[in-house]
């Protein structure tokens, strides 16, 4: 119960940061401008074109397209072990998830970076790289990591998907598909979504 309570504290703190990040970019403020332009002159500073090319590969892996097949197949597995609730949950988070993400895009209209490294198209906050590889990182963790019982290889798992989902955020402004503050705003909205989520399943589960 406690620890139910303390990630429902972290979805909270969360949906705030999100939601006074989203207002800062709606605002176009002038503090958040200068956090997003100093650390995109320092990553400039690193590219070359091995790097670049390993980023291209990771953002592939980590569009949401990919990241879709991943819960599809992991959301079948469930599926196909009798344990449908939690499967259509998995589902529900990352169909859902997506298409919340897409309607912000939408609504904050917010234009790409120039000069991309790799040119992507649509607008540039949140990242749905970020959102949706954050969302099947969460659902590996928390999900999936429970069921393995060699401790070992649950740290192993639980590593790669947390350094995945580094390199994929970081590939994005890396890129220069995305400001910094679209990446991290990515992540925070991941947090939220999955903890309000989270919420409705035990509602609906107990």
């Amino acid at each position: 119960m406690q620890k139910n309570r303390n990630w429902l504290f972290v979805g909270i703190i969360a949906t705030i940061l999100f939601l006074s990040l989203t207002i800062a970019v709606y605002t176009n403020s002038s503090g958040l401008a200068f956090i997003d332009r100093s650390i995109q002159e320092t990553v400039r500073n690193s590219v070359n074109p091995s790097q670049t090319h390993v980023f291209t590969i990771i953002a592939f892996f980590g569009s949401p397209t990919v990241t879709i097949i991943a819960t599809l197949l992991i959301a079948g597995a469930f599926w196909h072990f009798k344990n449908r609730v939690i499967a259509s949950w998995i589902m529900l988070v990352q169909l859902g998830g997506d298409a919340v993400a897409f309607l912000i895009k939408e609504i904050i209209r917010r234009p790409r970076p120039n000069m991309q490294l790799v040119k992507d198209t649509g607008f540039s906050y949140p990242s749905g790289h970020t959102f949706s590889t954050a969302l099947l990182g969460l659902t590996i963790l928390f999900i999936i990591v429970p069921y393995i019982k060699n401790r070992e290889t649950e740290l192993t798992v639980s590593l790669l998907t947390i350094t995945w989902f580094c390199f994929v955020a970081f590939s994005r402004f890396y890129l220069r598909d995305h400001f910094p503050s679209d990446v991290f705003a990515s992540f925070l909205l991941a947090l939220s979504w999955w903890e309000w989520m989270r919420v409705i399943y035990f509602q609906y589960k107990f």
